[in-house]
């Protein structure tokens, strides 16, 4: 294919036009020689070599750059990325004397042109030299400042970065596409004051620079990508420790938190030599730290060999912190090292497959901490990620898991419960088809194969499918006999004929299940909650169908079997006549289970005879699947509502937790209705419905981490509930906590008794200045959430947009808890309003932030006075603050299926409850 730049003539006669900035700059405005929004493939960076000097005085830094680049086809330009960068020198450098370059950039598309009249770069290498300045940013994208304040109300400056997805480029001039993969080498200009650590070792410092300043030279990186690299200027401390396999893993955090820090050691080490042995691929750096970040966006940053993370995500304190937070943290901590392999090593080609990164991290957090810290019981929670999915995956705004982008907003959109959790539960789906064994050998070819490259789904699919035909290498090698056994029960799985079902079609299929005798007969179609379910998907022409790999059991035995599902309609046989079958074996499967001509009902029945004869997983997902299908008018409500009375003597957190999250909404909706005395009615009913296991709940420590953590959900919501007991020791212990300053309080009731307290005018003054003074992220987190949870919610809000009261990146958290505040859902959808413009600068267009806080604050509306209210404002919204956002259409979405089911199901909730008051 012939390039643009091929020819003098054309590389003038484009669309776009930039400004010519820089040496020997024309001032009249010149097209700009690129119209697309990915860079050209011709020209490919090699090497940069890169001093960077942030100002924490000022607030500005300085840069140097020079980039090795391999040119494949003479060009007259040479295109790459910059934003808000003011380019003041561009050279090419020569074995004679440099060439001074002008610079044209397109702001639209974020890039520059390097050029020189009429002079070509010719095929083969060259070396760019760039100077350039910029501001700190005051988002939590690019380079950007942060603060803290130590105990002393002293406030310090620091400077980190946050480049993924597409935000180096507002550091230094660069690729910024994931294939363009290069080396770095990193040199960092600070005061005596400050450290600065990057993704290499430190070789070595210069002491005697001109100016009192010092420079840290960092190692050479492996080859990677823009988005990996990062460097931070603080006055952090660190602790450090050397895992098995040699690797020096190293935890930074500001002085007065390094306390915190040694869980998050321990758990690195023990996580990093987990990876290295299970991916038979040792870590290819000499080092890792671990980086808490006083302010930070995301959760975490899998830069190589520098990760960062909230504090909440990173510090635990012994004395304060929960039993979630250390399972939050482990997990965190695992995404994050699992990412050195999984994106880092080998990386998706291009933002469409996101997905090859974050829905395996998200994956292996499961399977590495199942292994690592038993005792965290982490596969109580992975269904839960599925069910998370589902519900946005059940909208007709969904995606595909495999989605075409291209500007940054669109990429950041990707960022999402699609990418995330779906992608982690269809690699569970196809694990357990597959076997764990075959799973891991092809993962291992997979990473062996593509190191130091790039990839796309086809890859993945081909070494899994390599794998499954040498697993029939012993059928080949054995005797005859056996060899016919081997071929007549045994096939190659084509993988990628399975799996290009999942991840290149959105949605998911609703398996409907009817027995007759011992025939089942099993029909597959898209579940879907749309008032037309016929819409058609934008991204799938034809019909929706999978390949399904279903599981079952039966009432007769509890032996799980398999059934390929390949066409929208299939019989299997049973061997007798059952009671009943239950399909999806322990969620091991990413879809919904409809059971006809009285299926449920034997379901149901077996529930309320003995529950235990299914997992606690098969009863979370029995509860999950039954509500979902009264939302699509399969089930009437009170078969659904009928089977949830089984919950009163289940104690596992799993179904617990499932049942609440199917039907706290329901009151959560009458709410935005004034629906006072059905709301009640209803609220009434699940405190009786789960009164025996509140009541068997102690006010301790004391337990298993699931049983310390369903122990807070359940007195959680007593005390919200407003049950005499809970109120009664929750005041108590409040009380008790307040005399003694702030002591004495287990950590796993916390936030139940801050919830408590900060009822009161005084309790919610007394808990804002713990709030202030607290060095411990795990206590401030849970007192944020007791503030918001309260009727004195107003007091917050505002109190937070500038960061005083609260760290801007709490933010959004902030807002949604707010929302669900019956006192505060107004409060926040007008703060939202109101700020829109902040935030979106703030937080980015298309970040996560800025679509939960869409979705979050709006999912519990129900009436069409508030659909029309969010149709108005987000309708009014330009493209770039914006209007396009995917989760914008989602969040209607949601109030539209809300006002579906009142609409349906109010009278039929009534009746029910009037019939079966407990």
């Amino acid at each position: 294919m012939r390039n643009e730049f091929s020819s003098p003539r054309s590389q003038f006669n484009l669309l776009f036009c930039g400004l010519v900035v820089g040496n020997h700059a024309d001032t009249n405005a010149l097209p700009f020689p690129w119209d697309k929004i990915r860079l050209p493939e011709t020209v490919k960076p090699q090497h940069y070599d890169l001093l960077i000097h942030p100002n924490l005085t000022s607030l500005t830094f300085t840069g140097v750059l020079q980039i090795l680049l391999e040119v494949e086809q003479d060009t007259r330009a040479i295109i790459l990325h910059s934003k808000n960068l003011q380019i003041s020198k561009a050279q090419l450098l020569g074995s004679t004397h440099p060439r001074d370059l002008q610079v044209s950039e397109f702001e639209a598309y974020e890039q520059i042109a390097l050029f020189s009249d009429g002079f070509t770069f010719e095929k083969g290498n060259h070396v760019v030299h760039l100077e350039f300045y910029a501001n700190l940013s005051d988002s939590f994208h690019g380079f950007y400042k942060g603060r803290y304040t130590t105990n002393s109300g002293e406030v310090r400056m620091l400077a980190s970065t946050q480049f993924e997805p597409t935000h180096a480029r507002a550091a230094f001039p660069c690729f910024d596409e994931p294939a363009f993969k290069a080396n770095f080498t990193i040199r960092v200009r600070r005061e005596s004051r400050h450290i600065s650590i990057s993704n290499m070792p430190k070789v070595h410092t210069i002491n005697q620079m001109a100016d009192g300043l010092l420079e840290d030279q960092f190692d050479t990186t492996v080859k990677m990508s823009t988005y990996l690299v990062a460097f931070i200027v603080s006055d952090f401390q660190s602790i450090s420790k050397k895992s098995q396999h040699g690797v020096e893993i190293s935890v930074y955090t500001v002085p007065e938190k390094i306390s915190q820090a040694e869980y998050a050691l321990s758990t690195a080490v023990t996580l990093l030599d987990f990876y290295d042995d299970y991916f038979d691929i040792p870590y290819p750096l000499p080092k890792h730290d671990l980086a808490a970040i006083p302010d930070f966006q995301s959760g975490a940053m899998e830069n190589w060999g520098l990760s960062t993370y909230r504090e909440s995500g990173l510090l635990f304190d012994p004395e304060k912190s929960s039993s979630s937070d250390k399972l939050g943290i482990t997990k965190v901590i695992a995404h994050e090292l699992a990412h050195q392999w999984f994106g880092n090593l080998v990386t998706m080609q291009w933002w469409n497959d996101l997905w090859l990164n974050e829905g395996f991290a998200k994956f292996m957090e499961y399977v590495s901490v199942n292994i690592t810290h038993p005792e965290l019981q982490v596969d109580d929670y992975f269904l839960e990620k599925c069910f998370t999915a589902m519900s946005v995956d059940s909208l007709t705004s969904s995606h595909p898991i495999s989605t075409p982008v291209e500007n940054p907003a669109e990429i950041s959109e990707m960022f999402d419960d699609v990418s995330y959790r779906k992608g982690a539960c269809i690699l569970n789906m196809l694990r357990d088809f597959l076997t764990p064994e075959a799973f891991k050998y092809g993962i291992i070819h997979y990473l062996k194969t593509h190191s130091y490259q790039n990839t796309v789904n086809a890859h993945l699919w081909e070494s899994l499918t390599n794998v499954s035909y040498h697993s029939l290498l012993p059928c080949m090698l054995s005797s005859p006999r056996i060899n016919l056994l081997c071929f007549l029960t045994k096939n190659v799985v084509d993988v990628r004929a399975i799996m290009d079902t999942w991840t290149l079609q959105e949605g998911f299929p609703l398996i409907t299940v009817e027995v007759k005798g011992q025939e089942v007969t099993l029909k597959q179609e898209r579940f879907l909650r749309e008032a037309n379910s016929s819409k058609t998907s934008k991204y799938w022409t034809s019909s929706f169908l999978w390949q399904v790999p279903l599981t079952y059991i039966t009432s007769h035995s509890s032996a799980m079997q398999r059934f390929l599902l390949k066409s929208e309609k299939d019989v299997l046989y049973l061997p007798e006549k059952v009671d009943w079958i239950k399909f999806n074996v322990d969620l091991r499967g990413y879809y919904i289970v409809h059971y006809e001509s009285g299926g449920w009902d034997a379901l149901i029945n077996q529930l309320q005879q003995n529950h235990s004869v299914f997992s606690s997983n098969d009863r979370a997902s029995l509860i999950h699947d039954i509500f979902q299908l009264v939302s699509i008018e399969k089930i009437p409500l009170d078969k659904a509502l009928n089977l949830s009375l089984y919950l009163s003597k289940e104690s596992e957190i799993m179904p617990v937790t499932q049942g609440f999250n199917e039907l706290v909404p329901l009151y959560k909706l009458m709410e935005k209705r004034n629906m006072e005395e059905l709301e009640n009615q209803l609220k009434g009913h699940l405190v009786k419905l789960f009164k025996t296991l509140i009541d068997r709940q102690s006010w301790s420590d004391d337990g298993s981490v699931s049983e310390r953590m369903l122990r807070n959900y359940l007195l959680l919501f007593a005390c919200v509930r407003r049950y005499p007991s809970c109120i009664s020791t929750a005041t108590q212990l409040f009380q008790q906590w307040k005399e003694s300053d702030g002591k004495m309080l287990p950590t796993d009731i916390s936030l139940v008794v801050y919830t408590e307290g900060a009822r009161t005018d005084e309790g919610w003054d007394f808990l804002l200045e713990k709030y202030k003074r607290s060095v411990s992220p795990s206590e401030k987190w849970m007192i944020k959430a007791a503030l918001s949870y309260t009727p004195l919610t107003h007091k917050l809000l505002e109190r937070s947009i500038e960061g005083e009261l609260m760290k801007t990146q709490d933010l959004p958290s902030l807002v949604i808890t707010v929302s669900k505040n019956p006192k505060g859902f107004k409060l926040a959808w007008d703060f939202l309003k109101t700020n829109w413009g902040k935030l979106v600068k703030k937080f980015d267009l298309g970040s996560s932030a800025i679509s939960r806080m869409a979705v979050g604050v709006t999912d519990q509306y129900s009436t069409r006075e508030m659909l029309h209210e969010v149709q108005s404002f987000f309708g009014s919204l330009a493209q770039d603050q914006g209007s396009g956002l995917r989760s914008i259409q989602q969040a209607l979405q949601k109030i539209q299926q809300n006002i579906r089911w009142m609409d349906r199901n109010v009278p039929l909730l009534k009746a029910w409850l009037d019939r079966n008051s407990l």
